[in-house]
């Protein structure tokens, strides 16, 4: 039986980067761990503010805590190789989008009702 040839590594692509090769997840656990931290702190602000913002906050909040679950189901349901990584990796980026998003609803939404 013929051996495939091992495919090179390019430590410049995104793909070849540890964190999504070889990656145990604890990396990806933690900073999503430390931006839903943020992201809870400043959600919180404005639902004190009980502004018309707070139903998008809230809403937002949801949907990061959601994300972030999905990120620790995948860490300790998944076997261990590249589609756990890269599920974790997606998951954190649609913590990051969702995040975004929402806190430009929100400011969106204090300055409609500013007017």
């Amino acid at each position: 039986m013929e051996e495939r040839p091992r495919e090179r590594l390019d430590p410049t692509k995104i793909r070849d980067q540890p964190s999504l090769r070889s990656s145990s997840g604890t990396v990806w656990i933690v900073s999503g761990g430390l931006f839903l931290l943020v992201v809870a702190a400043v959600l919180a602000w404005i639902f004190v503010s009980s502004g018309t913002a707070t139903p998008v906050a809230v809403a937002t909040g949801v949907a990061v805590v959601a994300l972030y679950l999905v990120l620790l189901v995948a860490r300790f349901v998944a076997r261990p190789g590249k589609v756990r990584l890269r599920i974790m990796a997606v998951a954190m980026i649609g913590m990051a989008l969702v995040s975004v998003v929402g806190l430009l609803m929100t400011v969106g939404a204090e300055s409609i009702s500013a007017r």
